[in-house]
């Protein structure tokens, strides 16, 4: 059979004549010719239907992604469009790529009809450009013009997960121990640039030892680049566990079974607890390089170690963070903590001269003063001294004086406080090396947060910088009126961070002119950035050592 097509004019008898056009098919079976009138669907693409369509956002076909070429096709013929076919070709950076034509549905006369074509991709793609070319095919050859389309492919990119890090709380600090609750907090992370799916974290812990609260398995639909994941564990030991090492095993799969590292941590019964959760910020990362995140701070690890051993030196540390009637003070206990280990391995201080004070109360503030009192006098005149302090402090509204707070005192009562002043007076008095004092605290009456203290008046209060006595130079965390801030990141008062940086950065060997300097410098500057307001450190030395204090070090 054999048919061709054509078109042919029609004369009615007796009339003028009518050009009329039709469409017709004529068919030759053996000696006959057939005629028989055609009705065809004539298809074109709509103008900017042509779409692209991924699930990622960038735009490009990725390995192992499928994406849709979209596109709108109109019917506007005299006939139904039957048999026709979305036809795609590619050329250019094909490798690893699928695709293929698709046969349509009717397209009836006036629809229009949305059209997607799948292209998928595997492990094979490599990075470069594939241009594709697609037109819808109809049978009698009315199909579209063809569609071009120009989009980049990218490589696979692995993840990595992988543990970075983990701390060991404690509700009251102190050490791990048997029939004592702890928590066990890790920080996942996807340390790549591919993204992670169907990430899956199981822990495993031996027998004695169980958890209280969480989830023994833990599913993420996925992880990109540079997200973290915090996961918290609470545990308790019973008495029979009979080791003192505790082997938490954490199992970590995802969907290739081949980008994540397990890991096993080993705690141990009677290792110091941390005070505080870290509170994990799950922003993803920029490509330009993944930060390696952590739940504490740079300044905790890898503290300067010193040969020097400074005999004379002695220091009282007090943080208090947990009051009984005011607000926490986040991060005051590691701040503390941190210090003083700073103090023994840095400055050169032996164990028994330093005194480390957690949630100080008022006898305990006096207890310690009188113990450095009682040195001074010893070592008459040949002693150096350290106080430390990070806490609350609040101020005589009507004498605009300091105050540091105990953790049983109350800020509307300054009588349970313990005065700056007198504080100057006993340590200054007595004839010393020199005195140091730090004081990560404001006197306002406000929070560590910045707003205001439940007992204070809800305005700050600008009180007298104080008069430091004898050889004393005093570093105060802010001026005036102003907060002493935390740096939440890092999990210190912003002001502690930054000494304890400087003295990391210098194993030590830094003058109290280039510590202050540095301190207020990037104290000011960081408030700024992250709270929006002032935070201006000062130095107050004493009349007696002002014109020297600059060359004084803390080692």
């Amino acid at each position: 059979m054999k048919t061709k097509m054509r078109f042919f004019m029609l004369f009615a008898a007796g009339m003028s004549a009518v050009a009329v056009v039709a469409q017709t098919a004529t068919t030759t079976v053996g000696s006959l010719n057939i005629r028989k009138e055609v009705k065809p669907a004539i298809l074109s693409v709509i103008p900017g239907s042509v779409q692209f369509v991924e699930s990622t956002g960038n735009n490009a076909i990725d390995a192992n992604e499928t994406c849709k070429i979209r596109l709108q096709v109109k019917n506007s013929g005299t006939g139904d469009g039957y048999g026709c076919v979305a036809n795609i070709t590619a050329t250019g950076e094909t490798a690893g790529l699928r695709y293929g034509n698709k046969t349509l549905p009717i397209i009836k006369v006036g629809e229009t009809q949305t059209v997607e074509i799948p292209v998928s991709a595997g492990m094979a793609t490599t990075n470069g450009t594939v241009n594709f070319s697609v037109q819808i095919d109809e049978p009698n050859g009315f199909g579209t013009d063809p569609q071009y389309l120009t989009v980049n492919t990218k490589a696979f990119e692995a993840p990595l997960l992988r543990v970075v890090d983990y701390t060991v709380t404690g509700a009251n600090s102190g050490v791990l121990a048997k029939k004592q609750p702890f928590d066990l907090q890790l920080l996942l992370q996807n340390t790549q640039y591919g993204k992670a799916e169907d990430v899956k974290v199981e822990v495993t812990l031996p027998n004695g030892v169980f958890l209280t609260e969480g989830n023994v398995l833990t599913n993420y639909a996925t992880l990109a680049a540079g997200d973290k994941k915090s996961l918290v564990y609470s545990l308790i030991v019973n008495n029979n566990y009979a080791a003192t090492k505790i082997p938490v095993q954490v199992r970590i799969s995802e969907k290739y079974g081949k980008y994540a590292e397990s890991k096993t941590i080993d705690l141990q019964l009677n290792q110091t607890l941390a005070s505080n959760k870290i509170v994990v910020d799950e922003k993803v990362q920029n490509r330009t390089e993944i930060q390696i995140a952590s739940l504490t701070s740079d300044v905790d690890k890898n503290i300067p170690f010193s040969q020097t051993k400074n005999d004379t030196t002695f220091a009282v540390v007090i943080a208090n963070e947990n009051y009984q009637k005011e607000a926490k003070v986040p991060f005051a206990l590691n701040d503390g903590k941190i210090f003083a280990e700073y103090c023994q391995k840095t400055l050169g201080l032996p164990a028994n001269n330093v005194y480390f004070v957690q949630d100080a109360t008022l006898n305990n503030i006096k207890a310690e003063v009188n113990w450095l009192k009682n040195i001074i006098s010893a070592y008459n005149g040949t002693a150096k001294v350290i106080f430390y302090y990070a806490g609350h402090g609040i101020p005589d509204e009507a004498q605009k004086t300091a105050y540091l707070l105990p953790v049983d005192g109350y800020g509307t009562d300054v009588t349970t406080g313990y005065k700056l002043d007198d504080l100057y007076a006993t340590l200054g008095n007595l004839p010393t090396k020199s005195v140091t004092v730090l004081l990560d605290a404001c006197f306002s009456g406000a929070k560590r947060e910045g707003d205001m203290l439940a007992s204070a008046r809800g305005i700050a209060i600008k009180v007298k910088a104080g008069s430091p006595q004898g050889n004393m130079v005093v570093f105060s965390a802010a001026t005036g009126d102003q907060t002493a801030y935390p740096y939440k990141e890092q999990g210190h008062g912003m002001f502690t961070y930054f000494l304890l940086k400087k003295l990391q950065d210098t194993q030590g060997n830094v003058t109290y002119s280039d510590l202050s300097n540095y301190i207020s410098t990037e104290v000011s500057r960081k408030s700024i950035v992250i709270n929006g307001k002032s935070q201006t450190p000062t130095v107050v030395p004493s009349l007696q050592v002002n014109d020297s204090w600059q060359t004084w070090t803390m080692k």
